[in-house]
């Protein structure tokens, strides 16, 4: 738990700093087309990518606490799935901005959030 908790906010960090990147350039792209016209998905996924971080770094923290408190354990539970949620959503959505479906590119956003969710249920279980 402690280890993917780790990766969580690693991969929250850098997702966060992506998906402001994402924004800004959108916008730039925009500026300098001089038009929104087919901005709507390119916000949408940058945006979801920025949100998906920031609960990625949230559930992180709150994995490290639960490694010292176990009764935090079930709440770990529900922000792994939230973050399974989450990562389905983005790869729906870039799979309609005209992306290919790759199941090892589904198989690894699951991987450290299904590892989360194992360890969180491994604490409850000691509990």
């Amino acid at each position: 738990m402690k280890i993917t908790s780790i990766l969580m906010i690693a991969g929250g960090i850098i997702a966060g700093i992506a998906g402001v990147i994402a924004i800004l350039g959108v916008s730039t792209l925009v500026a300098l087309a001089g038009s929104a016209e087919g901005a709507g998905l390119l916000y949408a996924s940058s945006i979801i990518v920025t949100i998906a971080s920031i609960i990625e770094i949230i559930a992180g923290v709150k994995g490290l606490k639960a490694c010292k408190a176990p009764e935090l354990a079930k709440k770990c539970v529900t922000w792994g799935i939230l973050i399974v949620v989450v990562s389905i959503i983005s790869m729906v959505i870039g799979l309609i901005g005209g992306g290919e479906f790759s199941i090892s590119n589904l198989a690894l956003n699951l991987l450290v959030p299904g590892l989360y969710i194992y360890g969180a249920l491994q604490i409850k279980s000691a509990e």
